[in-house]
């Protein structure tokens, strides 16, 4: 099993704004990403918003790395991006995940030039709802 520095945050608050603007399945939203180029030995972090109306969003968060130059360095993963169980899964939950991704395991190209990916990042709830999948800008990810 490869060992991957993951750097998992939620934050807890309620929306502001009425129960009507929440939907039943979670809502995943892109907030913020720390580059658009990564050098070699770099570190990539990632904000994502969460939102659930019922707040019964399971704990798995599915991540895939699209590329375009280097099919290797694809993946698709889901066992080990998950959210504490200590987070509260609450009605009309709001909360940012904070995802790092480190070079010499998620990020470093598995070719002899750099490349460029996408990020995807989606969850379920207790429903079987598919959250909304939000994805990355392109990313360049350099070689040493």
């Amino acid at each position: 099993m490869r060992l991957i520095s993951f750097l998992f945050l939620v934050t807890l608050g309620y929306l502001s704004c009425g129960k009507d603007n929440l939907q039943s399945r979670p809502r995943l939203t892109l907030k913020e990403v720390s580059a658009t180029t990564v050098p070699a030995q770099g570190r990539l972090q990632i904000i994502l918003e969460l939102t659930d109306k019922e707040g019964d969003f399971k704990d798995v968060i599915y991540v895939r790395k699209q590329t375009t130059r280097c099919p290797s360095s694809n993946f698709t993963d889901s066992q080990l991006y998950r959210i504490p169980g200590t987070v509260p899964r609450t009605a009309n939950f709001k909360g940012e995940i904070v995802m790092s991704f480190t070079y010499p395991f998620e990020l470093q190209p598995r070719c002899t030039r750099p490349d460029t990916a996408v990020f995807s990042f989606w969850l379920r709830d207790d429903k079987g709802n598919l959250s909304d999948t939000a994805k990355t800008p392109s990313i360049v990810i350099l070689r040493p």
